[in-house]
């Protein structure tokens, strides 16, 4: 019985070392400052003297709205139609920003998307919406929301505990697999996004969710690019990425035909809502990760 007693609280002391040490070696190059508005996280961006609100948004990439490029005086160059998470399609350009500045991270000759996403401010009563920050920025780093202390770190690289590997869909955004009450499901997560949970409406149709649990009417649950995203709502027992189980998650089922949320190779998103509960950390490099 020594023996045994033993044999456990070495173990135990041999796991609390490795965790002390994994941590240890985290040590980020920069951290940024940012606001929790709407389940979003906004950062400031400074370009051309002004100071601007952006979302870090894992879901995107560089992009600025209509107002903002005006203000700017930036030079718009083409354009073409683009969906997004509405039913419709919006106008966008493109325009080459000289410098913006990120942090302490000085961007040149970036290229940004310009939409106007002044639907999504207004009909939300958002204090501000610049524009966003995403993939492009983020991609050579680890990058940790740390929703608790309001801050987002950027790590070279990065050791957790219980990470969940990932792929990515449409190029830039992490793609996983959990179980969806005790069912296997694909999802992404998306920090520009502010519900707790969005399930695609195939998914809910074959696994009997829609039928089996009791859904509010249909109604408008938030705006994006292409107008506002008519679901229904309701609370979902459960969810487990890995080792994490996540119970009573307030979700949606989108209502509409066309845009993002239609696509039947993803079955849902993990957002903001529920984000925000954790220190969530992707590590772009090695295409890990971490809700801690």
């Amino acid at each position: 019985m020594r023996k045994i007693c033993l044999g456990l609280m070495l173990t135990f002391i041999a796991a609390a070392f490795q965790l002390s040490n994994c941590f240890a070696q985290n040590k980020p190059v920069f951290s940024i400052p940012f606001t929790l508005v709407d389940n979003r996280p906004f950062i400031e961006v400074k370009i051309k003297q002004h100071t601007f609100h952006f979302i870090l948004d894992c879901g995107a990439d560089y992009g600025l709205d209509t107002k903002t490029a005006h203000l700017l005086n930036q030079k718009l160059g083409h354009q073409s139609m683009m969906g997004g998470a509405g039913a419709s399609k919006v106008t966008t350009w493109t325009t080459t920003v000289d410098s913006a500045k990120i942090g302490p991270i000085n961007v040149l000759k970036e290229s940004f998307l310009v939409v106007d996403i002044s639907e999504v401010k207004n009909k939300l009563h958002l204090p501000y919406l610049d524009g966003f920050i995403g993939y492009t920025f983020m991609k050579d780093y680890a990058v940790q929301f740390d929703y608790p202390h309001k801050v987002i770190n950027f790590y070279k690289t990065y050791n957790g505990i219980n990470p969940i590997a990932y792929t990515m869909y449409d190029g830039s955004v992490p793609k996983f697999k959990v179980k969806i009450d005790g069912k296997p499901a694909i999802v992404i997560v998306d920090t520009g996004d502010r519900t707790s949970f969005t399930l695609f409406d195939h998914y809910a149709i074959k696994t009997g969710i829609k039928t089996n649990y009791k859904l509010s009417d249909t109604t408008i649950t938030g705006y994006g690019m292409g107008g506002p995203i008519y679901a229904r709502t309701f609370t979902l027992k459960q969810m487990q990425a890995g080792t994490l189980l996540i119970t009573h998650i307030p979700a949606r089922i989108p209502m509409l035909k066309t845009g993002a949320f239609s696509d039947t190779s993803i079955d849902g998103s993990i957002d903001g809502g529920v984000l925000k509960g954790y220190k969530f950390t992707i590590d772009y490099k090695n295409q890990k990760v971490y809700f801690e």
